[in-house]
């Protein structure tokens, strides 16, 4: 085996073993590791184990053209990883990125629905079917506890109580957290578990709640993504929100009715308030854009 291939491959476990990525991010990283690693064999570097900050400015100005801000920075969060673990087995001692900056990115605002927005699409569905009844529970559910579409369609029955009202998600990074379930995703989830699932899987064999059409597993994240399409496509929205919509909603609503950003940071699974802080934009674009509609004199 090469010393790359033996890089890339303890690389690898240590993101998934020690950082707790999932696979898609796994791939990322290594993709970015392979093109560097390659450029690295082109300028002539023998054992890339032992790049410098030179190397790291080489690879992007070479990248230039083909890389935006957003790429750029997604290759140095790799390398930075790729960094620490060299760092970490003791292939090195130094931080060949520690005095190279990241790209500046333009903050981009997530798009959000609108209360009425939402309610007209968990209303527009059909709960006289037993998949209408599942995606009424399912919809109400990801609304209620703004979770990620990952962490609904993985929700198991151990992790539901629906006598207290609460859930227990395990989210990035194995991180759990416990959030409350709303009233009404309660009694949608129980209706569905006595009737829809019920007929699905009597026994109760699965583990997940969230069943899929064929009843012999766990719906998946593209099985969600077609019913948000299918229902975007029945209230005649233009272009149908992507799932994670409606945690942004979820953040977004609390926030306008008062909130604090503290408790929405925690409901979310946020490590960082940086990252929760984003939402406090949005609320505040859109109390503007009400003002300019509303005064005469805006």
């Amino acid at each position: 085996m090469s010393e790359d291939e033996r890089l890339r491959r303890d690389f690898n476990d240590y993101l998934l073993l020690e950082r707790g990525l999932l696979p898609k991010s796994i791939d990322a990283y290594l993709r970015d590791l392979h093109q560097f690693l390659c450029y690295l064999d082109s300028v002539g570097v023998k054992n890339p184990a032992y790049f410098s900050s030179n190397d790291i400015e080489g690879f992007l100005a070479s990248a230039k053209e083909r890389l935006s801000p957003r790429s750029t920075a997604r290759f140095l969060c790799s390398m930075r990883a790729f960094s620490a673990f060299l760092k970490l087995e003791n292939y090195r001692d130094d931080d060949p990125l520690a005095l190279i900056d990241n790209p500046k990115l333009p903050q981009s605002l997530p798009k959000i629905m609108s209360e009425k927005t939402v309610d007209a699409f968990i209303n527009a569905i059909d709960t006289d079917t037993d998949v209408g009844l599942r995606d009424r529970a399912m919809f109400e559910t990801v609304y209620s506890c703004g979770l990620r579409v990952s962490e609904l369609v993985n929700l198991t029955f151990g992790s539901l109580n629906l006598v207290d009202g609460y859930l227990i998600i395990c989210g990035k990074g194995d991180k759990e957290r416990l959030v409350p379930l709303g009233d009404n995703a309660v009694w949608w989830i129980n209706r569905y578990l006595t009737e829809g699932r019920e007929r699905k899987d009597p026994k109760k064999q699965c583990p997940y709640v969230f069943l899929s059409g064929k009843g012999i597993g766990p719906l998946t994240r593209e099985g969600f993504w077609y019913r948000v399409k299918y229902y975007a496509l029945k209230i005649g929205m233009a272009k149908a929100p992507s799932p994670h919509t409606f945690r942004h909603a979820f953040a977004t609503h609390l926030l306008n009715h008062d909130a604090d950003l503290r408790s929405v940071q925690l409901l979310l699974g946020h490590s960082s308030l940086t990252t929760t802080q984003i939402y406090t934009h949005v609320a505040t674009a859109r109390m503007h854009e009400i003002y300019k509609k509303a005064h005469r004199r805006a």
